[in-house]
């Protein structure tokens, strides 16, 4: 008979956070396993600003991230146009990382959530994923030819498109010779709501139409 893809076994507990604790912030440097970030997002043609001062815990044992309307300045370097540009985010929210913090390299992840806002109204993009920790979201330097490549072998493909490929043949950093690495990436869910049906407008031609939930594993 066909075996389970999964052998039943005991799983050790070696990270948990139920943010029962009223009153917790996380900026940078005040709290020992999250760090909500205050920066910039320009990934995804974002039209907000992360900040730290939306990301809390409250009396009911929840982390609250708030999305609000806001103004927040902006002086930044373009790296494409290499030069300095000023821009002004009309939205502020907040991303919570455990970046450089905690990492795994196997086993189970859950989380309760509660999704914000209405199935049929768009604008919030939600999501609770993983990223391989030789990238950091939002720094986009840090991820570009790292993510989500992460070949371990050398291939045409990989040799021309991967930082980090199994093709190199000497050490640097510590990593192993001929050893791909990269950061994967693993979206446990992204929400998109709103109420743009499939085959119409920005979907044209895609089957799925808003709301919708997706869960991928890039690799």
């Amino acid at each position: 008979s066909m075996q389970p893809s999964l052998i039943p076994k005991d799983f050790k507990l070696v990270f948990s956070d139920e943010f029962n604790t009223p009153g917790r912030t996380f900026a940078d440097g005040t709290d020992p396993r999250w760090t909500a970030l205050d920066k910039n997002d320009y990934t995804n043609d974002a039209l907000h600003y992360y900040t730290p001062d939306n990301v809390k815990t409250n009396d009911n044992g929840e982390l609250v991230i708030t999305s609000m309307v806001g103004d927040t300045d902006v002086i930044g370097f373009d790296d494409v146009k290499r030069k300095n540009t000023h821009v002004v985010k009309h939205f502020r929210s907040g991303m919570v990382q455990s970046w450089n913090k905690f990492c795994f390299t196997g086993g189970i992840i859950e989380a309760r959530v509660t999704l914000p806002g209405k199935a049929d109204t768009g604008g919030l993009w939600p999501a609770f994923w993983m990223l391989g920790n030789l990238a950091r979201h939002t720094y986009v330097g840090s991820s570009q030819h790292i993510w989500p490549w992460s070949a371990p072998n050398c291939t045409l493909k990989a040799h021309w498109a991967q930082q980090i490929n199994g093709c190199a043949r000497v050490l640097h950093y510590g990593l192993e010779r001929g050893r791909g690495r990269g950061a994967p990436e693993i979206d446990v869910f992204e929400v998109q709501p709103g109420n743009i049906r499939h085959n119409t407008g920005p979907f044209w031609q895609m089957s799925v139409g808003q709301p919708f939930m997706s869960a991928s594993y890039q690799v």
